[in-house]
């Protein structure tokens, strides 16, 4: 029975050598982009011939697109099929690949997204700290403050009149619910139209599995009705 595998352990065991990894999309879609290491074997050409390119002595990932792609899962039912006796699912895909800002290759990997314009340097304060003991690390015109836990996850945030309540409170009980996050393999456009969308000047961006990667500021053109107005 193939089994499921996160994004973190089939890294490691790609970057170790000890897996074979196999995009199951289309070629066309392997060649615009697709994992560091894998090899192309489309499912609607998956036969003993064309999987003579893997040795069934070392276990295989197979991925396609995101959890609703099915390619995967009948890709690695048909390889137990075929006799390979280790066979992994990354069920989340390529997409989830992206969304942790993780290399890729093809002719749109070096395609620009907002991965590149991420600042790294948010300030980040933990559930269990004072109000005042973040105040005392804020910055100039600093308004935000993420809050994580020790595996980098938001949980929410310090802004605006939050930095008004008691000092003595804990950031678990003054903070407000995270705003929506952005994912790193968003095109700058795009995030540049939720920022106008939603009026603001940052957005959080994290990884699928709720990890804090930075923020990005997207300098935001004036609205028609500002523009007209001025």
């Amino acid at each position: 029975m193939p089994i499921e595998i996160r994004r973190k352990d089939m890294k490691t065991l790609v970057d170790q050598g000890r897996v074979q990894l196999v995009d199951v999309l289309p070629a066309s879609e392997f060649k615009k982009e697709h994992l560091p290491h894998a090899v192309n074997i489309p499912l609607e050409t998956m036969t003993s011939e064309a999987t003579k390119i893997l040795r069934k002595d070392i276990a295989v990932i197979v991925y396609s697109t995101d959890f609703q792609c099915d390619l995967s899962a009948r890709a690695a039912w048909r390889l137990e099929s075929m006799g390979f006796q280790e066979v992994y699912r990354y069920t989340p895909g390529k997409a989830d690949w992206l969304a942790a800002a993780l290399d890729t290759e093809g002719t749109q990997a070096k395609k620009i997204r907002i991965r590149q314009m991420i600042h790294k340097d948010v300030p980040t304060c933990s559930l269990r700290e004072r109000l005042e003991d973040v105040k005392s690390r804020r910055g100039p015109n600093q308004d935000l403050c993420v809050v994580i836990n020790d595996r980098s996850i938001v949980l929410g945030v310090i802004q605006g009149e939050t930095w008004d309540a008691s000092p003595g409170a804990r950031v678990a009980e003054v903070m407000k619910p995270s705003s929506r996050t952005l994912r790193p393999d968003m095109e700058p456009k795009d995030a540049q139209k939720f920022l106008r969308d939603y009026d603001a000047s940052s957005a959080i961006v994290t990884t699928s599995d709720g990890e804090l990667l930075g923020i990005i500021r997207i300098a935001q053109k004036k609205s028609q009705k500002a523009h007209k107005a001025a």
